[in-house]
């Protein structure tokens, strides 16, 4: 249901709960789990009993707060009037839902009913152009220092910049949208190692978010990449089975990028020879919420697929959550060894939960 009153944006889940079982007062409410979004405030509910046509009606045209109409929406999990109607997220200002590729493994409140057809995509007919940067100038220079900081014996052997009007397009927009939510937005170049057999597709539709679900052989998109998360959306028939901990994804199912070259290489795969490639991106962190202590448990964060409030997870906190305005990626300050085996990283990384954050600018290939 939302949007609920901009008030509740500085309240608590607890607080935003009270307004929502106020609205539901005739019915019983088992769980509420707020969705913020910038000064908007919505949330799932789950009901005790289901409602029939008639209540649901009834409920739907219900005064919030005795004076506002609001939307109420039919939100369990693969509701059939949803089946084959283009998700309207597809069609808003972030052109993007974070269901496409979550089926809800997890939690009850994840995944998304509607379609997400790969034509309906804002970067579907995107072009990827690739030019050479030359070793000569400034830019390569710059992008090999920073890699012999952490890989001094590594030997470049291309840089390429990639240029998409599409993604950049929309880099720009999210940037926007951030800055004037937060009043400013912390920007970055970042590495980013991956499947270089994925590479393509990450210069077309941008690095998404993984899915909760594996890559199964059997499936010609994602299959044999080694991959541990599958490339497709929901509507894929082969990569159903659940993607469960395995010592990755330590704070949830997010875009890694790291300021150390030799961090990101570590999860480089399907190398040609002896020459490996990773990303160089510029990422827009908007306000970054920062990690610096360690998890209460390896799996803890592992199953979050947005940027919330991960305090419960955590052993400490180094700052409190922005309730108002919220947090828009994950600053985890590395420990250089002091870390507690398996709860914390050594070496600093940034986690990002919305694809159009990041605008993949260059490929360099190396060789190590």
């Amino acid at each position: 249901i939302g949007w609920l009153a901009p008030g509740l944006r500085s309240n608590d889940d607890d607080g935003i709960a009270a307004d929502v079982a106020a609205f539901l007062e005739s019915l019983s409410v088992r769980e509420v789990r707020p969705e913020r979004n910038g000064a908007r405030v919505g949330a799932f509910v789950l009901l005790d009993q289901p409602v029939d046509r008639a209540a649901f009606r009834e409920l739907s045209q219900r005064k919030y707060r005795g004076r506002y109409t609001i939307s109420v929406d039919d939100a369990q999990p693969r509701n059939p009037k949803c089946a084959g109607t283009l998700c309207p997220r597809l069609g808003g200002p972030s052109r993007y839902c974070r269901g496409w590729n979550i089926r809800g493994h997890a939690a009850w409140n994840w995944g998304c009913p509607f379609a997400h057809p790969a034509d309906q995509r804002p970067t579907a007919d995107a072009e990827v152009l690739l030019e050479t940067v030359c070793r000569s100038s400034a830019k390569f220079d710059e992008i090999q220092t920073e890699l012999h900081r952490t890989m001094p014996r590594a030997h470049i052997t291309q840089i390429q910049r990639a240029r998409n009007a599409a993604l950049e397009r929309m880099y720009e927009e999210r940037r926007a949208f951030l800055y004037s939510k937060q009043g400013f937005a912390v920007e970055k170049e970042l590495w980013h190692g991956t499947s270089v057999d994925a590479l393509p597709t990450l210069l077309q539709h941008g690095l998404q978010p993984p899915a909760d679900s594996m890559a199964s052989d059997a499936c010609p998109v994602s299959g044999n990449k080694g991959l541990c998360t599958t490339l497709c959306g929901t509507d894929c028939a082969h990569c159903t089975q659940a993607h469960t901990w395995g010592r990755c994804h330590m704070y949830g199912l997010g875009v890694y990028l790291a300021d150390s070259a030799q961090k990101s290489h570590q999860y480089v795969r399907g190398a040609r020879g002896s020459v490996h490639s990773m990303l160089v991106c510029r990422v827009c962190l908007g306000n970054p919420y920062l990690i610096e202590g360690n998890l209460l448990s390896g799996s803890a964060m592992h199953d979050l697929c947005a940027c919330q409030d991960p305090s419960e997870y955590l052993e400490s906190l180094a700052e409190d959550w922005g309730v108002a305005n919220g947090h828009d990626s994950y600053y985890v300050k590395g420990q250089s060894g002091s870390q507690k085996l398996g709860l914390g990283v050594q070496n600093s990384e940034y986690i990002v939960f919305q694809p159009f954050q990041i605008l993949p600018l260059y490929r360099v290939d190396y060789q190590p």
